[in-house]
């Protein structure tokens, strides 16, 4: 494993006869290719789950996004900004094009891109057949698709939004914004948020449970280990933003008042809750990038990356301090000394793991021979760009001078450099580099030079300027200015670059274009890269992996001659799937840790469920935003059909008998039912997702609380404790239920599983009736004050999870009585289990906020 890679003398690349490609019966693999490929025309573009289609369909959808709404309307504002006094466009269409922009880039393009490369390259890089949940990614994308359509679709009507991205109240509010513009903002890009976060969840499954046997944690490629970190903090910051959006589309389409300061809301609020959202996703957005830059300078340098280990903490590190600065955006609000030295300490130590990444990379290319290819160059753009950026932002850090440069156009400087240096540049890197690969094409070098320098001089010429011409005192988001204030050169410098810029990127999309047409052909490794995807035929099988290879080393195409050999239970195996099964869509399962295979499981089929869920998502969206409120419970119905039979049991395609016989010979269990492992894995994702959302809603509450000297408001009485203790004790005993019938059907006894369930069944349901009765008979008044605002709408979130659990458990129910599940096949009842353990825990803390809070304070 400390051997360098063999280069040839001639060309720099590593020498491909160091390993072997997977070797293996041609009839198989085509069968194989065969039964894992989609349906084709219409049915297979409708149904398709195929993770080579639904990461293509991401990547090209985010740059059809980029095309509209990042660079036509940066290139507007800029040609209305080149000089004083200009009426190129008016104030108002300004507002909408500056709203849009960064709507559009931090939504629409950056994260669904990155998801794509996410869902297409790692069953290739991680020695997998696919990803955990076909069908969860295609719906990940429906939804994206759906809502940035439903975004743009506001133009149709002439209600752009024109509050920035960041949608501040009370501009976003039912006063200052009362007609539907910001309710495209709020709904559109909702829905985009949905298939966000169904992605993170796909791909943290991916990373930790279906990797190649043998590939251990320290032995994942850093792409990895950037991906997963990247999913984990979707999870966490995409969720808070969701709540703050359903907090400020209640006050507009409700009457709610949650941000109103004279009825006990507050305008900070939403301030709060966007940036927990919000500069997370700066990194979000970064860190992902940080994992295609770490695989292709070693690639390009001819050497190990530098600081493996360190590399992987940082990444975390970055993940872990990113939560701990969301105020870094409030230093201007009046927020406390020791508060604002917190953040400015988090937000300057957020530069230390950032700059270990850095030094990591100079030190491989120091100790390396570089290779300037079109990848490489980005790359290196990247370094530069993204250093400049990286250093303002230790600058404005500081809480005076982030007051001094505070809505100037240093900002905006900043902002830039960071995210074209360290978002944009590492996306055509990765363009470049992966391209033959999934195309089985190379893109053209003179071209991608040519895209290159454009872009590298354009950015700096366009940005630079802007650094001074805010510390000169030009606010950011201003429609035009004044001559005479020093102003004018910087501003038509930046519009000179902006200018630089389109070429660049018209080279690139006729770069893709001719190279699909007429470009040169691709071998498995052009670049002589390290990593399992570059073993795999360019382009890949649809099933990419007809026998799994076997991990012994980080860089297994440089340290490997063979990607078959290992310990003899492991080659026994590989080469076991290799041969079979051929019916049924079968991928491995491994340990988190160790990478030993520990399930075989059935991978689900292409299925229109996921476009039809989706529809039912947006359909409840659209339905708010046209206020036809009626359509939302059609959706909501259309979800609920949809995800049961989504989910609906499929006759196993082997008796238990052959999964046993299976097992003795391999000494892996099989799973054709579906994966025990992946489902579980699943179901407490879904759990953290409820409860991140949950702890939005309660830090709202106690924000609140703490914002008003009355609690609960004048003239509301404190809520009587009887009826809803009563409720609690149901819904808790019911949710104890569930584990008791679990238990019961692993130990063989299917009476008392039954009777289990129907109990549970019963106290449950039973106990949300109760407490929906005594909501009903409360009078708190939900739009006359905070108060009733978060009394109800945090009930309401704890009666809505319930009764999604419910609604599952029914399922149960229904199929226990069928005789679905056995002493053998029971896997579903344990997840409910488990989600019921998690219902009665929110039950319990959501209503004791309710209502002891009040009596405790």
């Amino acid at each position: 494993m400390d051997r360098e890679p063999a280069v040839s003398a001639d060309t720099g690349a590593v020498d491909p006869g160091r390993y072997t490609p997977e070797v293996s019966d041609q009839g198989t693999a085509e069968e194989l290719d065969r039964l894992w490929d989609d349906p084709p025309g219409l049915r297979g573009q409708l149904t398709g789950v195929q993770n080579g289609l639904v990461g293509k369909r991401l990547v090209l959808t985010g740059f059809f996004f980029l095309l509209l709404g990042g660079s036509f309307d940066s290139l507007v504002m800029r040609l209305q900004l080149a000089f004083p006094e200009q009426e190129l466009v008016s104030p108002q269409f300004y507002n909408e094009l500056f709203t849009n922009h960064g709507s559009v880039t931090m939504f629409l393009v950056i994260l669904p891109i990155f998801e794509g490369f996410a869902i297409l390259i790692l069953p290739s890089m991680l020695g997998s057949r696919e990803m955990p949940f076909p069908r969860l990614g295609a719906f990940s994308y429906w939804t994206f698709l759906f809502g940035g359509l439903l975004y743009y679709s506001s133009a149709l009507f002439q209600l752009v939004p024109d509050v920035g991205w960041f949608a501040y109240v009370p501009l976003s509010g039912p006063e200052y914004s009362p007609d539907l513009a910001v309710d495209f903002w709020i709904l559109g890009l909702g829905v985009a948020e949905v298939g966000a976060i169904a992605a993170g969840v796909e791909i943290i499954i991916g990373i930790l449970k279906m990797r190649a046997p043998g590939m251990t944690l320290t032995r994942m490629p850093l792409f990895a280990w950037a991906f997963l970190v990247m999913a984990f903090m979707i999870l966490f910051a995409f969720t808070p933003l969701i709540i703050g959006s359903l907090l400020l589309e209640l006050d507009r389409g409700f009457g709610t008042q949650f941000f109103d300061p004279e009825l006990g809301g507050s305008s900070l609020l939403w301030q709060h809750l966007f940036w927990i959202f919000g500069h997370p996703e700066v990194y979000i957005q970064f860190i992902p990038a940080v994992g295609v830059v770490a695989m292709i300078v070693p690639v390009f340098v001819r050497h190990r990356p530098v600081g493996y280990l360190w590399f992987v903490a940082s990444l975390v590190g970055i993940g872990f301090l990113s939560f701990a600065l969301w105020a870094h955006h409030m230093f201007a609000v009046g927020l406390p000394p020791l508060v604002l030295s917190f953040f400015a300490a988090a937000s300057m130590a957020i530069s230390i793991p950032a700059g270990v990444q850095i030094f990591s990379w100079l030190a491989t290319i120091w100790a390396g021979r570089p290779v300037w290819k079109t990848p490489f160059l980005f790359v290196i753009g990247f370094l530069i760009i993204f250093v400049i950026g990286g250093i303002t932002g230790v600058m404005v850090a500081s809480v005076p001078f982030d007051l001094q440069a505070h809505d100037t156009y240093f900002v905006v400087a900043h902002l830039h450099y960071v995210l074209i240096g360290g978002v944009a540049f590492p996306i055509f890197a990765g363009v470049y580099y992966w391209f033959p690969k999934f195309t089985g094409k190379l893109l053209d070098e003179r071209l991608g030079k040519w895209n290159f320098w454009l872009l590298f001089i354009g950015v700096n010429v366009a940005f630079l300027p802007m650094h001074q011409v805010g510390l000169m005192g030009m606010p950011r988001r201003v429609w035009t200015y004044e001559s005479g204030q020093g102003w004018d050169i910087y501003n038509l410098i930046s519009t000179i670059g902006v200018l630089i810029i389109v070429p660049g990127i018209g080279i690139f999309v006729w770069n893709v274009v001719r190279t699909i047409r007429r470009g040169e052909r691709a071998d498995a490794n052009p670049w002589g890269a390290d990593t399992l995807e570059w073993a795999l035929p360019s382009p890949p099988k649809q099933h990419s992996w007809t026998q799994p290879p076997i991990v012994r080393s980080r860089h297994p195409l440089w340290d490997q001659e063979r990607l078959d050999r290992g310990d003899p239970q492991l080659m026994h195996f590989v080469r076991g799937l290799g041969q079979w099964p051929l019916k049924w869509r079968a991928a491995v399962v491994v340990g988190t840790a160790d990478g030993r295979p520990v399930e075989v499981f059935r991978v689900s089929n292409p299925s229109i469920w996921p476009l039809t869920t989706a529809g039912g998502v947006v359909l409840i969206f659209l339905a708010e935003l046209v206020k036809i409120r009626w359509g939302a419970a059609v959706g909501a119905v259309i979800i609920i059909a949809s995800v049961i039979a989504w989910n609906w049991p499929q006759p196993p395609p082997m008796t238990p008998d052959e999964e046993d016989e299976f097992e003795r010979e391999y000494g892996v269990p099989v799973n054709a039912h579906g994966s025990v492992i992946v489902a579980r894995t699943g179901t407490l994702l879904a759990i953290l997702f409820v409860a991140v959302a949950f702890s939005a809603l309660l830090l709202s509450y106690f924000y609140l609380r703490l914002e008003n000297p009355q609690w609960p408001a004048v003239g509301v009485s404190d809520p009587p404790l009887g009826l809803a203790a009563v409720a609690a004790a149901l819904v808790v005993l019911g949710a104890a239920g569930v584990p008791f019938a679990h238990r019961q059907i692993a130990q063989g006894d299917m009476r008392g599983f039954r009777g289990g369930l129907y109990a549970a069944l019963l106290l449950a349901g039973s106990g949300m009736a109760v407490q929906v009765a005594d909501l009903v008979r409360l009078d708190v008044g939900w739009t006359a004050h905070a108060y009733g605002s978060i009394f109800y709408t945090l009930a309401g979130f704890v009666l809505v999870v319930a009764t999604a659990a419910l609604i599952m458990l029914a399922m149960v129910v229904f199929w226990a009585s069928r005789g679905t599940y056995t002493y053998r096949r029971y896997a579903p009842i344990a997840n409910v289990a488990r989600f019921w353990v998690a219902v009665a825990v929110i039950w319990v803390l959501g209503f004791a906020t309710l209502y002891l809070g009040p009596v405790l304070t």
